[in-house]
């Protein structure tokens, strides 16, 4: 048996693995996953030690947190299913964690910021810090219609707050930001172009309930605690979203497929009618989803809840078999391109009760009589409905645990909250956000200020280099007066701005043409594919053409957002190639290339005040008031017979006397679509001209950055020129940086051991 010894820090996003000493990450097939999220690649782990080893019997000895190691473990057993042969042994070296590194964190900022180097002061690595630090992170809900969407989430809320009615009437998004240190719940209304319009603080049921029926009202942002959700440190949302099947508002329509697609993947917590899946309602977004589970591993796959609900209408004792429910949503799912869902069945109408009841919160009648049939729960085995949850083995052991202890304690109320299976689904999300969402907070928090820190770093360790070393300090001496002279000449810099000027990049259309055939060819042949060579009459043709209307609104949504995420993308890539080009001219100047720059001097000391690719964009973008969606007015041109006015939702109906009218249904359907086809065809077009304005505006903001990044790059030189100059006045300036260093080596350490596991 040969043994690997493998190590994962989630904070710094870093993996070792060592095989008789030797880190086999620094080269080899695994080397391009060395800084990348464990779950993203940890399918390829197995077979790759496999065919590198060229060994059927490996332990495994892994440091990391109990999170990543559990999926590691649930690897192993996987491969092992599927090769009888390989024997695999997985030891866990527990991590030490820090209870707080957001906190320790926020306290090294503040101390960053009181330091003696001007560079680490700077306004914008603070801002950078804190938008890092206070970023949100976003649980969507989607459903469908009668699932229970609502009653779900008042059952995490332990309240009744979200008003339960039919999806289909909902035109708003509520916002819940979980506030831990509130007591009650407060919302702020605002309609379609972001005006406040109302506001409430201690909100209830009844005021919900008349801002969602409020035809002004578009977004509403609720804050208050959500308990059973941990907040970690996190700018945690809940979002209610209105269902896919939703016509009111095609903006919060796309923003549902926003979030589906979103790279930073925020959750997505689906809720399902157990007791109704054949619906096509869902079809288009839940083959977004099957799309977004296939791209970025296993994150992909967690960040996917699919909530069954109303497992409390199956009678177990009439034969109603749960698993064959939950197998058959199984099947559903992979229908629509699938693949081994996170399927929790759930009662959130028992959860909701028990949690009201707790709370000392007035029950009604209707709510009394399902808390007095909570002993299904408790005396049904098949209905404990945790058991069939797909949770990680911790999380398991940790629900039994919470289980014997309400046993023991004869408290069967919360026995039964449990059995509910809603405390599964608040449990895999707060691993979800301890495994991914913290974590990369973390990361992204340290590395707004890490470049400077590290540039900083080899400032002090040239000091200490050339101290004793006249022939370097001559040697930088020189290449500083050298490089100086050809920034104030200023040749190279004029060169690189036409250069930038003229830079062309891939042609986006290739990337247009996929979303087109994915369309076109693809779902929107579906759709051409269910209409019927027949007459029918006007009233079943209105029937279907609604149906029709559903499908092809969804499909709308689809290539617009795909369309935002191509040019999202494509910007990105704009941005990085502009980065590139401006490190190119910094390599070309110092002469680093062309072996000028003596090795042990890195380049990074120059390089340190790029943005990062994101810091770019941001910078970049300003906001303004935009119009986000409009309120649907009754149409009086609306007819039936005028295609171009068929997409409006609302219309005018003739009254049918003795005389019935039918429709050819084919040509009738056909008009419609070639409608949608020229509509869809303007949306492409439109986005092409929207990303060469963002495109030439990108442009045209990073030439004027070009001389903030000159100034910087001056002022680089000039601090490498006075620390080479004479040997004197060098052990003079190392006499004065003394205290600098000490509290330089002292804020890394204290940085290293926040980011240490």
């Amino acid at each position: 048996m040969i043994d690997v010894y493998m190590k994962y820090n989630p904070y710094t996003v870093e993996t070792a693995i060592e095989i008789d000493g030797k880190n086999v990450m620094e080269n080899g097939k695994l080397s391009k996953y060395k800084n990348e999220r464990l779950q993203v690649w940890i399918h390829e782990l197995i077979p790759t030690l496999i065919e590198e080893l060229n060994e059927d019997s490996i332990h495994i000895r892994f440091k990391g947190t109990l999170p990543d190691y559990e999926d590691l473990l649930e690897i192993c057993e996987q491969y092992i299913k599927n090769h009888s042969s390989l024997s695999l042994y997985v030891e866990h070296i527990p991590a030490k964690e820090t209870a707080d590194k957001i906190g320790e964190l926020k306290k090294l900022v503040e101390h960053m910021q009181n330091g003696p180097f001007e560079a680490l002061r700077d306004k914008r690595i603070q801002e950078n810090f804190h938008k890092a630090l206070n970023s949100e992170f976003e649980i969507a809900v989607i459903a469908t219609m009668s699932s229970g969407k609502s009653t779900l989430i008042n059952a995490l809320l332990g309240k009744e707050l979200m008003p339960s009615k039919n999806e289909a009437c909902t035109a708003t998004i509520a916002r819940i930001k979980n506030v831990p240190e509130r007591s009650t719940f407060s919302a702020v209304c605002y309609d379609a172009y972001g005006n406040e319009i109302a506001s409430k603080e201690n909100v209830t049921y009844e005021d919900m309930d008349a801002f969602n029926s409020n035809p002004a009202v578009s977004v509403i942002q609720v804050e208050g605690n959500i308990p059973p959700i941990s907040a970690k440190k996190m700018n945690l949302v809940l979002v209610d979203t209105p269902g896919p099947n939703n016509s009111m508002n095609h903006n919060h329509r796309e923003h549902t497929y926003r979030v589906i697609k979103d790279d930073d993947k925020p959750m997505v917590l689906y809720v399902l009618n157990g007791t109704q899946l054949n619906t096509d309602d869902d079809y288009f977004l839940l083959n977004s989803v099957a799309e977004a589970m296939k791209v970025g591993g296993k994150q992909s796959k967690d960040r996917f809840i699919f909530a069954v609900n109303k497992a409390d209408e199956f009678d177990p004792e009439k034969g109603e078999d749960l698993r064959g429910v939950l197998e058959r949503v199984k099947k559903y799912l992979e229908k629509h391109g699938i693949e081994n869902p996170n399927i929790y069945p759930i009662s959130a109408e028992t959860a909701k009760v028990i949690r009201m009841y707790q709370n000392g919160i007035n029950l009604t009648r209707k709510q009394r009589q399902i808390l007095n049939g909570i002993d299904l729960f408790i005396e049904e085995p098949i209905m404990h409905l945790e058991q069939y949850a797909p949770l990680s083995p911790s999380l398991k052991n940790g629900i039994a645990d919470k289980i014997m202890m309400a046993r023991d304690h004869q408290d069967r109320y919360t026995e039964a909250l449990y059995h509910s299976g809603i405390p599964s689904i608040e449990a895999a999300i707060n691993e979800y956000l301890d495994k991914y969402a913290v974590t990369s907070k973390i990361t992204n928090a340290v590395n707004s200020f890490k470049k400077i820190v590290e540039r900083e770093r080899i400032a002090q360790k040239l000091q200490e280099d050339i101290k004793n070393d006249e022939q370097k300090r001559q040697e930088i001496h020189r290449e500083m007066e050298r490089i100086g002279g050809e920034l104030e000449q200023g040749e190279k810099a004029k060169q690189f701005r036409e250069k930038i000027e003229n830079l062309t990049f891939e042609d986006i259309m290739a990337s247009i043409e996929k979303i087109r055939h994915k369309i076109f060819r693809e779902k929107l042949q579906k759709i051409s594919n269910k209409i019927r060579n027949e007459d029918v009459p006007k009233h079943e043709a209105y029937a279907i053409l609604n149906h029709v209307r559903k499908d092809v609104e969804a499909l709308q949504s689809d290539a617009i957002t795909d369309l935002e995420k191509t040019m999202i993308d494509r910007l990105r890539n704009d941005a990085q190639q502009y980065i590139d080009e401006y490190r190119s001219y910094i390599r070309n100047i110092v002469g680093f290339d062309e072996g000028k720059w003596p090795t042990w001097a890195p380049i990074e000391f120059f390089e340190a005040d790029l943005p990062d690719v994101d810091d770019l964009i941001n910078s970049y973008t300003y906001e303004k008031k935009v119009k986000v969606g409009t309120r649907t007015v009754k149409n009086e041109n609306k007819k039936w017979y005028k295609p171009w006015t068929w997409l409006s939702p609302t219309y005018e109906e003739k009254d049918v006397y003795e005389k019935r009218e039918y429709v050819k249904l084919s040509e009738f359907l056909e008009g419609f679509l070639q409608s949608f086809r020229f509509s869809l065809e303007e949306n492409f077009a439109n986005a092409i001209n929207h990303l060469e304005e963002e495109k030439a505006e990108l442009k045209k903001y990073f030439i004027s950055e070009i001389n903030r990044l000159e100034k910087e790059m001056k002022k680089r030189v000039q601090e490498l020129k006075e620390m080479a100059s004479h040997s004197n006045e060098l052990q003079k300036r190392i006499e004065e940086n003394e205290r600098k260093k000490q509290w330089l080596d002292d804020f890394i350490a204290r940085l290293d051991a926040i980011l240490e596991i």
